[in-house]
């Protein structure tokens, strides 16, 4: 019996986030010289399969970092839009990232996914994978210190160090986490890097 329309684009459907699965994680882990045959491999397609769903490595590698992206734009333009002070919208982001080593593992996949992008220094580095208006998490992050400084509860510096100091000692967790070391910091820790101490 033929199968229907919607039947096959679901199936079509789970195959495309089977083959994403399989490359972010092995993305994540060791990069983006990843053979497609490892990914086809991983996900338990063929590489015709795989090549039916994305053209090539590139195509692919660019659907994740737009995926990425629009994650990191919605989590960022939330808490970056709250109308609170900013020691407590700092707060809230650390609870959310601490919370994806507990339970939103794929975050973490998605985090070293864009830093191998960032560190691959090929085209697909640049910016035009990036939307126009997608926040950036560093001066987004910076702008929250800015006003947490003029109300007293960051400490001093350059606010852009202080964001990017931040996002590195999230890196280097994330780097513990596919390792397969358990990993659940602290939020408090991470807060130690821009609140001052009556603020933690």
């Amino acid at each position: 019996m033929p199968r229907s329309k919607e039947s096959f684009n679901a199936m079509r459907e789970s195959t495309k986030q089977k083959i994403e699965d399989a490359a972010l994680s092995l993305f994540a882990r060791k990069g983006l010289s990843v053979k497609v045959s490892e990914i086809a491999a991983a996900a338990g397609v063929s590489q015709g399969l795989l090549y039916s769903h994305y053209p090539s490595k590139d195509a692919l590698i660019a659907g994740l970092v737009q995926k990425a992206t629009e994650i990191s734009s919605q989590s960022v333009e939330g808490i970056s839009e709250l109308e609170m002070p900013a020691a407590e919208r700092i707060k809230q982001t650390t609870q959310m990232m601490c919370l994806m080593f507990t339970e939103a593992f794929e975050a973490v996949d998605y985090f070293m996914f864009m830093i191998q992008v960032g560190m691959s220094g090929s085209p697909l580095s640049g910016a035009s994978l990036y939307p126009e208006d997608a926040p950036n998490p560093s001066e987004s992050l910076a702008g929250i210190l800015a006003q947490g400084q003029q109300e007293g509860t960051v400490v001093p510096g350059n606010t852009l160090q202080l964001a990017t100091t931040y996002w590195a000692a999230i890196q280097g967790l994330c780097c513990y986490a596919i390792t397969g070391m358990e990993v659940s910091p602290d939020p408090q820790m991470l807060n130690r890097i821009l609140l001052k101490e009556g603020q933690l």
